[in-house]
């Protein structure tokens, strides 16, 4: 029987917070520790206003060019940007997102996933959304997040379930030994 997403999500308990007010350093900090995910969620007003992960950490050392064509009301040729990235000052983009607060490079939480939704919907929505991972639902409350890992861990679970395991063929031992070593 096909899981729902509520049983394959890492619920909210496992998750770290910070205040939208927290400086980006605080929640670096907070993604270097995390246990299960590196995942931190964000509260505004003592609800969940949105998450930060590695991705929206670098999206953050140049908000210009990592956002979809638009910056602070003005449409922004991704072209335009490509020389301030190539410039470098790497130190000092770092320095500057520090400081930062999490709210201006935390993703919103979307509400697109409910705890009863199938896995394939989980991957429709991560993969449409390109959001790893998605808050999962159950009525208004956030229970979870769901994400690659945890599908992946499925699908991985569901095929040796139904075939076994593949061979695996790694390529290191084929350059070293000049011949290739298959496990299965």
């Amino acid at each position: 029987m096909e899981k729902k997403v509520g049983e394959l999500m890492v619920p909210i308990m496992e998750l770290a917070t910070v205040d939208g007010e927290s400086t980006v350093r605080e929640v670096v900090a907070a993604l270097k520790v995390c246990r299960r995910y590196p995942v931190v969620l964000v509260t505004e007003n003592g609800k969940i206003a949105g998450m930060i992960g590695m991705k929206e950490v670098l999206r953050g050392l140049n908000p210009v060019a990592f956002k979809k064509d638009a910056y602070g009301g003005w449409v922004v040729n991704p072209e335009w940007t490509e020389p301030v990235l190539l410039a470098g000052c790497f130190q000092e983009r770092c320095a500057d997102l520090a400081e930062r607060p999490a709210r201006e490079i935390m993703m919103p939480v979307s509400r697109q996933l409910k705890v009863q939704d199938s896995a394939l919907k989980a991957a429709h929505v991560i993969i449409r959304n390109a959001q790893d991972p998605v808050a999962v639902w159950e009525g208004d409350r956030l229970v979870g997040v769901v994400g690659m890992k945890e599908l992946f861990a499925e699908i991985v679970r569901e095929l040796e379930v139904k075939g076994g395991r593949g061979k695996v063929i790694f390529a290191d031992r084929f350059r070293r030994k000049g011949s290739l070593n298959i496990t299965g």
